[in-house]
C-alpha cells in the first residue's frame, strides 16, 4: 500500500467527489482535454497535496490539464472535491463561488 508522505494517508483512502456543477464544465471539454483530465485525476488522487496551492481558499489546489485548461479542487479531510475545470480565466472566476457553496453544504450536514 502506498502512503502520501505529507499526510500519511494511504492512497486508496482518498475519495474523489464532484461539485454538483462540475459536470457542466466536463461537458464543455473536447476529447483531448477529457483524456488529459482522466490522466491528471489519477495523479491528483495519488498526490493531492500539490505545490500549486491557490490563494483565496484554504486547501485549494490547481492542476494544469493543458496550456489553458485548469482543474481546481479542494481537500476536506480525506475527500478531494473537484470544483471546476475550464479555461484559466473561467476556472478561477468559478472556483471561489463553488468553494463557498460547497462549504455551506458541508457545514449544514455537520
Amino acid at each position: 500500500m502506498l502512503i502520501s508522505r505529507k499526510e500519511g494517508y494511504a492512497l486508496d483512502e482518498w475519495e474523489i467527489r464532484e461539485h454538483p456543477e462540475f459536470f457542466k464544465d466536463i461537458d464543455k471539454l473536447g476529447t483531448r482535454e477529457l483524456q488529459n483530465f482522466y490522466e491528471k485525476k489519477k495523479k491528483v488522487k495519488e498526490n493531492p497535496l500539490r505545490l500549486k496551492h491557490l490563494s483565496g481558499g484554504t486547501n485549494c489546489y490547481r492542476e494544469p490539464i493543458t496550456d489553458n485548461i485548469r482543474l481546481i479542487y479542494y481537500i476536506k479531510g480525506k475527500t478531494i472535491w473537484l470544483l471546476t475545470i475550464g479555461t484559466h480565466k473561467k476556472a478561477f472566476e468559478k472556483y471561489l463561488k463553488r468553494l463557498y457553496s460547497l462549504r455551506q453544504k458541508i457545514l449544514n450536514k455537520e
